[in-house]
Protein backbone atom coordinates (compact mmCIF):
# COMPACT_ATOMS: atom_id res chain seq x y z
CA UNK A 1 0.00 0.00 0.00
CA UNK A 2 1.16 3.55 -0.28
CA UNK A 3 0.39 7.08 -1.20
CA UNK A 4 2.91 7.27 -4.01
CA UNK A 5 2.23 3.81 -5.44
CA UNK A 6 5.88 3.13 -4.73
CA UNK A 7 5.44 -0.19 -2.94
CA UNK A 8 2.51 -2.61 -3.04
CA UNK A 9 -0.14 -0.24 -4.37
CA UNK A 10 -2.55 -1.60 -6.94
CA UNK A 11 -2.29 0.73 -9.94
CA UNK A 12 -4.64 -1.17 -12.23
CA UNK A 13 -6.64 0.89 -14.75
CA UNK A 14 -4.78 4.04 -13.72
CA UNK A 15 -5.53 7.28 -15.54
CA UNK A 16 -4.78 10.88 -14.62
CA UNK A 17 -8.03 12.40 -13.26
CA UNK A 18 -9.45 15.85 -13.50
CA UNK A 19 -8.62 18.39 -10.83
CA UNK A 20 -4.96 18.70 -11.76
CA UNK A 21 -4.98 22.47 -11.21
CA UNK A 22 -5.19 22.33 -7.40
CA UNK A 23 -2.84 19.36 -7.51
CA UNK A 24 -0.17 21.29 -9.43
CA UNK A 25 -0.45 24.20 -7.02
CA UNK A 26 0.95 21.85 -4.38
CA UNK A 27 3.65 20.42 -6.64
CA UNK A 28 6.49 22.48 -5.22
CA UNK A 29 5.59 21.54 -1.65
CA UNK A 30 5.21 17.87 -2.57
CA UNK A 31 8.59 17.87 -4.31
CA UNK A 32 10.18 18.89 -1.04
CA UNK A 33 8.28 16.11 0.71
CA UNK A 34 8.50 13.05 -1.54
CA UNK A 35 10.90 14.09 -4.31
CA UNK A 36 10.26 15.15 -7.95
CA UNK A 37 10.11 11.64 -9.48
CA UNK A 38 7.15 10.69 -7.29
CA UNK A 39 5.04 13.85 -7.43
CA UNK A 40 2.88 13.03 -10.45
CA UNK A 41 2.12 9.57 -9.11
CA UNK A 42 0.00 11.23 -6.44
CA UNK A 43 -2.61 12.03 -9.07
CA UNK A 44 -3.38 8.38 -9.78
CA UNK A 45 -7.02 7.62 -8.86
CA UNK A 46 -6.33 4.58 -6.71
CA UNK A 47 -3.94 6.69 -4.64
CA UNK A 48 -5.70 10.06 -4.63
CA UNK A 49 -7.51 9.42 -1.34
CA UNK A 50 -10.81 11.09 -2.25
CA UNK A 51 -13.87 10.96 0.00
CA UNK A 52 -16.16 8.09 -1.01
CA UNK A 53 -19.76 9.44 -0.83
CA UNK A 54 -21.24 6.05 -1.78
CA UNK A 55 -19.65 3.98 0.97
CA UNK A 56 -19.20 6.96 3.33
CA UNK A 57 -15.44 6.55 3.76
CA UNK A 58 -13.04 9.45 4.34
CA UNK A 59 -9.45 9.17 3.17
CA UNK A 60 -6.32 11.29 3.34
CA UNK A 61 -2.76 11.01 2.10
CA UNK A 62 0.11 10.61 4.54
CA UNK A 63 3.55 12.05 3.94
CA UNK A 64 6.97 11.37 5.46
CA UNK A 65 8.99 8.19 5.95
CA UNK A 66 11.01 6.19 8.46
CA UNK A 67 14.51 7.65 8.09
CA UNK A 68 14.49 11.10 6.43
CA UNK A 69 11.57 12.44 8.47
CA UNK A 70 11.31 9.78 11.21
CA UNK A 71 7.55 10.29 11.26
CA UNK A 72 4.43 10.27 9.06
CA UNK A 73 2.14 13.27 8.86
CA UNK A 74 -1.23 14.26 7.42
CA UNK A 75 -2.76 17.58 6.38
CA UNK A 76 -5.76 19.09 8.14
CA UNK A 77 -7.92 21.98 6.97
CA UNK A 78 -8.89 24.08 9.98
CA UNK A 79 -11.28 27.02 10.26
CA UNK A 80 -13.44 29.11 7.95
CA UNK A 81 -12.03 29.78 5.42
CA UNK A 82 -9.83 26.71 5.86
CA UNK A 83 -6.15 26.99 6.70
CA UNK A 84 -3.87 24.01 6.09
CA UNK A 85 -1.77 22.59 8.92
CA UNK A 86 0.47 19.51 8.83
CA UNK A 87 0.26 17.12 11.80
CA UNK A 88 2.19 14.00 12.81
CA UNK A 89 -0.26 11.12 13.04
CA UNK A 90 0.09 9.58 16.49
CA UNK A 91 -1.84 6.56 17.77
CA UNK A 92 -0.06 6.91 21.12
CA UNK A 93 -1.61 10.22 22.25
CA UNK A 94 -4.93 12.07 22.11
CA UNK A 95 -4.05 15.75 21.69
CA UNK A 96 -4.50 17.46 18.32
CA UNK A 97 -2.53 20.69 18.35
CA UNK A 98 -0.34 22.81 16.08
CA UNK A 99 1.56 26.08 15.93
CA UNK A 100 -0.40 29.33 15.78
CA UNK A 101 0.65 32.67 14.35
CA UNK A 102 0.56 34.11 17.89
CA UNK A 103 2.99 31.49 19.24
CA UNK A 104 5.75 32.89 21.45
CA UNK A 105 8.24 30.07 20.83
CA UNK A 106 7.52 27.99 17.71
CA UNK A 107 9.79 26.74 14.96
CA UNK A 108 9.62 27.19 11.18
CA UNK A 109 7.31 24.54 9.75
CA UNK A 110 5.90 23.44 6.39
CA UNK A 111 2.76 25.55 6.70
CA UNK A 112 2.31 28.98 8.30
CA UNK A 113 1.05 29.08 11.87
CA UNK A 114 -2.74 28.93 12.18
CA UNK A 115 -4.19 32.45 12.38
CA UNK A 116 -7.05 32.29 14.87
CA UNK A 117 -8.31 35.76 13.95
CA UNK A 118 -8.85 34.77 10.31
CA UNK A 119 -11.28 31.93 11.12
CA UNK A 120 -14.92 32.97 11.42
CA UNK A 121 -15.77 29.71 13.23
CA UNK A 122 -12.91 29.60 15.76
CA UNK A 123 -13.83 30.05 19.43
CA UNK A 124 -11.56 29.93 22.46
CA UNK A 125 -12.67 27.44 25.09
CA UNK A 126 -13.63 29.47 28.15
CA UNK A 127 -12.29 28.88 31.63
CA UNK A 128 -15.84 27.96 32.71
CA UNK A 129 -15.79 25.00 30.27
CA UNK A 130 -12.13 24.11 30.77
CA UNK A 131 -11.26 20.56 31.83
CA UNK A 132 -7.63 21.51 32.38
CA UNK A 133 -5.94 24.57 33.82
CA UNK A 134 -6.88 28.18 33.15
CA UNK A 135 -3.99 30.57 32.45
CA UNK A 136 -4.11 34.15 31.25
CA UNK A 137 -7.89 33.75 30.91
CA UNK A 138 -7.41 30.86 28.47
CA UNK A 139 -8.09 27.14 28.89
CA UNK A 140 -4.58 25.75 28.54
CA UNK A 141 -2.82 22.44 27.89
CA UNK A 142 0.68 21.11 28.37
CA UNK A 143 1.87 17.84 26.89
CA UNK A 144 5.22 16.05 27.14
CA UNK A 145 6.35 13.07 25.05
CA UNK A 146 8.62 10.07 25.60
CA UNK A 147 11.60 11.37 23.62
CA UNK A 148 11.69 14.59 25.68
CA UNK A 149 9.84 17.10 23.51
CA UNK A 150 6.89 19.14 24.76
CA UNK A 151 4.14 21.53 23.68
CA UNK A 152 1.87 23.92 25.53
CA UNK A 153 -0.80 26.39 24.53
CA UNK A 154 -4.48 27.27 24.52
CA UNK A 155 -7.55 25.20 23.64
CA UNK A 156 -10.03 26.37 21.03
CA UNK A 157 -12.84 24.83 18.99
CA UNK A 158 -13.21 24.98 15.22
CA UNK A 159 -14.17 23.13 12.05
CA UNK A 160 -11.71 20.49 10.81
CA UNK A 161 -11.44 18.57 7.52
CA UNK A 162 -9.20 15.50 7.36
CA UNK A 163 -6.76 15.89 4.44
CA UNK A 164 -6.57 18.81 2.04
CA UNK A 165 -8.92 20.43 -0.49
CA UNK A 166 -8.42 17.62 -3.01
CA UNK A 167 -9.93 14.96 -0.71
CA UNK A 168 -13.31 16.68 -0.04
CA UNK A 169 -13.74 14.98 3.34
CA UNK A 170 -16.61 16.16 5.58
CA UNK A 171 -15.96 18.73 8.30
CA UNK A 172 -16.44 18.11 12.02
CA UNK A 173 -16.09 20.45 14.98
CA UNK A 174 -13.58 19.54 17.70
CA UNK A 175 -11.30 20.85 20.44
CA UNK A 176 -7.88 21.84 19.13
CA UNK A 177 -4.67 23.09 20.68
CA UNK A 178 -3.03 26.35 19.62
CA UNK A 179 0.69 26.14 20.44
CA UNK A 180 2.18 28.98 22.44
CA UNK A 181 5.41 27.10 23.11
CA UNK A 182 7.28 24.27 21.35
CA UNK A 183 10.43 22.54 22.58
CA UNK A 184 13.03 20.16 21.14
CA UNK A 185 11.68 18.01 18.28
CA UNK A 186 8.40 19.90 18.08
CA UNK A 187 10.40 23.08 17.50
CA UNK A 188 12.73 21.62 14.84
CA UNK A 189 10.37 19.26 12.96
CA UNK A 190 8.90 20.19 9.58
CA UNK A 191 5.30 19.29 10.49
CA UNK A 192 3.28 21.99 12.28
CA UNK A 193 1.91 19.80 15.06
CA UNK A 194 0.42 16.48 16.06
CA UNK A 195 -2.82 14.56 15.44
CA UNK A 196 -3.49 12.27 18.38
CA UNK A 197 -5.85 9.37 17.57
CA UNK A 198 -5.50 7.14 20.64
CA UNK A 199 -8.51 5.01 21.70
CA UNK A 200 -11.41 6.78 23.45
CA UNK A 201 -11.66 7.02 27.20
CA UNK A 202 -9.13 9.66 28.26
CA UNK A 203 -9.27 13.40 27.70
CA UNK A 204 -11.02 15.28 24.91
CA UNK A 205 -12.58 13.51 21.94
CA UNK A 206 -10.14 12.88 19.10
CA UNK A 207 -10.70 13.60 15.41
CA UNK A 208 -11.46 9.90 14.88
CA UNK A 209 -14.18 9.98 17.53
CA UNK A 210 -15.74 13.08 16.00
CA UNK A 211 -15.72 11.48 12.54
CA UNK A 212 -17.16 8.21 13.88
CA UNK A 213 -20.03 10.23 15.39
CA UNK A 214 -20.85 11.77 11.99
CA UNK A 215 -23.15 8.93 10.88
CA UNK A 216 -24.39 10.93 7.89
CA UNK A 217 -20.92 10.89 6.29
CA UNK A 218 -18.92 8.09 7.94
CA UNK A 219 -20.13 4.50 7.62
CA UNK A 220 -18.58 2.75 10.62
CA UNK A 221 -16.23 3.15 13.58
CA UNK A 222 -13.32 1.60 11.69
CA UNK A 223 -10.09 3.22 10.57
CA UNK A 224 -7.12 1.91 8.61
CA UNK A 225 -3.58 3.27 8.78
CA UNK A 226 -1.42 2.21 5.84
CA UNK A 227 2.31 3.08 5.88
CA UNK A 228 4.57 2.73 2.85
CA UNK A 229 8.27 3.37 2.35
CA UNK A 230 7.25 6.94 1.51
CA UNK A 231 3.91 8.26 2.71
CA UNK A 232 0.77 6.21 3.11
CA UNK A 233 -2.94 6.55 3.70
CA UNK A 234 -5.38 7.14 6.55
CA UNK A 235 -8.89 5.80 5.87
CA UNK A 236 -11.81 6.44 8.25
CA UNK A 237 -15.10 4.54 8.05
CA UNK A 238 -13.71 1.31 6.62
CA UNK A 239 -10.71 0.20 4.57
CA UNK A 240 -9.84 0.28 0.89
CA UNK A 241 -9.24 -3.23 -0.45
CA UNK A 242 -7.45 -1.89 -3.55
CA UNK A 243 -4.41 -1.00 -1.41
CA UNK A 244 -3.79 -4.63 -0.49
CA UNK A 245 -1.88 -6.81 -2.92
CA UNK A 246 -1.99 -9.85 -0.65
CA UNK A 247 -4.23 -11.44 1.97
CA UNK A 248 -5.17 -9.37 5.01
CA UNK A 249 -4.04 -10.88 8.33
CA UNK A 250 -6.07 -10.17 11.48
CA UNK A 251 -5.12 -10.49 15.15
CA UNK A 252 -6.77 -9.25 18.38
CA UNK A 253 -6.54 -5.59 19.37
CA UNK A 254 -6.83 -4.50 23.01
CA UNK A 255 -7.75 -0.94 24.02
CA UNK A 256 -8.33 -1.45 27.75
CA UNK A 257 -5.08 0.35 28.63
CA UNK A 258 -5.96 3.44 26.62
CA UNK A 259 -3.59 2.43 23.82
CA UNK A 260 -3.78 0.10 20.81
CA UNK A 261 -2.38 -3.08 22.35
CA UNK A 262 -1.33 -6.05 20.20
CA UNK A 263 -0.48 -9.61 21.31
CA UNK A 264 3.24 -9.75 20.41
CA UNK A 265 4.29 -13.27 21.34
CA UNK A 266 7.76 -13.80 19.82
CA UNK A 267 10.45 -12.69 17.38
CA UNK A 268 12.58 -14.82 15.09
CA UNK A 269 15.84 -14.05 13.32
CA UNK A 270 16.66 -16.20 10.28
CA UNK A 271 13.93 -18.62 11.34
CA UNK A 272 15.20 -19.06 14.92
CA UNK A 273 13.21 -17.76 17.89
CA UNK A 274 15.21 -15.24 19.91
CA UNK A 275 12.66 -14.12 22.54
CA UNK A 276 9.10 -14.95 23.56
CA UNK A 277 8.33 -12.85 26.65
CA UNK A 278 7.25 -9.39 25.55
CA UNK A 279 4.36 -8.74 27.92
CA UNK A 280 2.02 -5.97 26.75
CA UNK A 281 2.85 -4.24 23.47
CA UNK A 282 1.35 -1.13 21.90
CA UNK A 283 1.38 0.28 18.38
CA UNK A 284 2.58 3.89 18.30
CA UNK A 285 2.57 5.56 14.88
CA UNK A 286 4.12 8.71 16.37
CA UNK A 287 7.58 7.14 16.51
CA UNK A 288 9.60 5.06 14.07
CA UNK A 289 11.55 3.39 16.88
CA UNK A 290 10.82 0.01 18.45
CA UNK A 291 11.15 0.06 22.23
CA UNK A 292 11.44 -3.16 24.20
CA UNK A 293 12.67 -4.52 27.52
CA UNK A 294 16.40 -5.05 28.03
CA UNK A 295 16.33 -8.85 27.75
CA UNK A 296 14.38 -8.77 24.49
CA UNK A 297 16.65 -6.08 23.04
CA UNK A 298 19.85 -7.95 23.93
CA UNK A 299 18.49 -11.19 22.44
CA UNK A 300 17.39 -9.54 19.17
CA UNK A 301 20.59 -7.51 18.81
CA UNK A 302 22.77 -10.54 19.58
CA UNK A 303 21.00 -12.73 17.01
CA UNK A 304 21.40 -10.12 14.26
CA UNK A 305 25.10 -9.62 15.07
CA UNK A 306 25.70 -13.38 15.18
CA UNK A 307 24.12 -13.81 11.75
CA UNK A 308 26.17 -10.97 10.27
CA UNK A 309 29.46 -12.32 11.67
CA UNK A 310 28.95 -15.48 9.62
CA UNK A 311 27.69 -13.61 6.52
CA UNK A 312 30.45 -11.13 5.63
CA UNK A 313 29.18 -8.70 8.27
CA UNK A 314 25.99 -8.37 6.18
CA UNK A 315 27.92 -6.12 3.78
CA UNK A 316 27.89 -3.33 6.37
CA UNK A 317 30.27 -1.63 8.78
CA UNK A 318 29.36 -1.98 12.43
CA UNK A 319 30.00 1.09 14.56
CA UNK A 320 29.05 0.40 18.17
CA UNK A 321 25.36 -0.48 18.30
CA UNK A 322 24.72 0.66 14.73
CA UNK A 323 25.47 -0.59 11.22
CA UNK A 324 26.61 1.74 8.46
CA UNK A 325 25.08 0.43 5.23
CA UNK A 326 26.73 1.73 2.01
CA UNK A 327 23.62 1.20 -0.12
CA UNK A 328 20.60 1.49 2.16
CA UNK A 329 17.86 -0.27 0.17
CA UNK A 330 20.08 -2.89 -1.46
CA UNK A 331 22.22 -3.30 1.64
CA UNK A 332 19.30 -4.17 3.90
CA UNK A 333 18.72 -7.26 1.78
CA UNK A 334 21.96 -8.73 3.21
CA UNK A 335 20.56 -8.74 6.74
CA UNK A 336 18.56 -11.67 8.16
CA UNK A 337 14.78 -11.79 7.90
CA UNK A 338 13.17 -10.78 11.19
CA UNK A 339 9.79 -12.37 11.84
CA UNK A 340 7.40 -10.82 14.35
CA UNK A 341 4.70 -13.18 15.61
CA UNK A 342 1.37 -11.87 16.89
CA UNK A 343 -0.54 -14.76 18.54
CA UNK A 344 0.23 -17.25 15.79
CA UNK A 345 0.17 -14.75 12.90
CA UNK A 346 3.64 -14.13 11.45
CA UNK A 347 4.77 -10.91 9.78
CA UNK A 348 8.17 -10.04 8.32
Amino acid sequence: CGVVCARGCNKGNAAVPTGMVPFMRRKRRLERTVGPPLVLLLALPRCSGLYDPVHHIASARLYGNVDAYAYYYVDLLVGTPPQRVSTIIDTGSGVTAFSCSSCRHCGNHIDPGFDFKKSATAKWISCANCHGHCRNKHCSYSQSYTEGSSISGWWFRDAVHLGDTIQHNPAVYMNLGCHMDENRLFYTQKANGILGIRPPGRGARTLLQELFADKAHIDSSVFALCLAEWGGRLVVGGHNKSYHTGPVVYFPLSMSTGYYGVPLSSMRVDGREVHNKFGSTMIDSGTTYVYMATAAYIALKGAIEKYCRSHDNCGAIQRGNCFEIPKLNDGLGNFPVIEVVFRGQTTQ
